[in-house]
């Protein structure tokens, strides 16, 4: 009901892990392509387009996007660093690679050097210095108004939209 702040919708999942979504008479297919972490954000593929969501920007928690090692702390626990400065040394395929923190502020370690550590392992956490100069994520709460949305093209004794294609 598009005056009631809604849209109604049919899904139904496919036999190859997608999804048939019908909204205002047309059909769409979707696919979940990556789940998404802290480290990628989620993707979709909703009618052979791709849908990238990005992570939220969180300079508080100290991460990496790729698996590896954890060799060497380049501050100690409680130290201050700066925007742009290196904070760890990870080892990734043989190769070594600087950590830099985004925000300036205090690190207060979580794991220890010689740790395994996975794609969006929380290595450390940042206690900003200006936690006001971060925009936060905030959950949209206003009405989307997109065209063509509660408008149904579809006949009223369709029950299945995959017919309707």
């Amino acid at each position: 009901q598009k005056d009631g702040g809604f849209v109604l919708t049919n899904v139904r999942m496919l036999s190859d892990g997608g999804y048939l979504i019908e909204i205002g008479g047309t059909s769409q297919v979707a696919y979940l392509t990556n789940k998404g972490d802290v480290a990628t954000g989620m993707r979709l593929n909703v009618a052979g387009c791709n849908v990238a969501f990005s992570p939220d920007y969180d300079p508080t928690s100290l991460r990496t996007d790729v698996a590896g090692k954890l060799v060497k702390k380049l501050v100690a626990d409680g130290s201050h660093v700066r925007k742009g400065e290196p904070y760890a040394e990870i080892e990734v395929m043989k190769m070594f690679m600087p950590l830099k923190v985004e925000e300036s502020g205090v690190v207060q370690w979580n794991v220890n050097e010689g740790a395994a550590i996975a794609a969006g392992d929380l290595l450390a956490t940042l206690q900003l210095d200006n936690p006001e100069n971060v925009a936060l994520v905030t959950v949209f709460e206003g009405r989307l108004e997109v065209a063509g949305w509660g408008a149904s093209s579809r006949p009223a004794n369709a029950k299945r939209p995959h017919l309707v294609l």
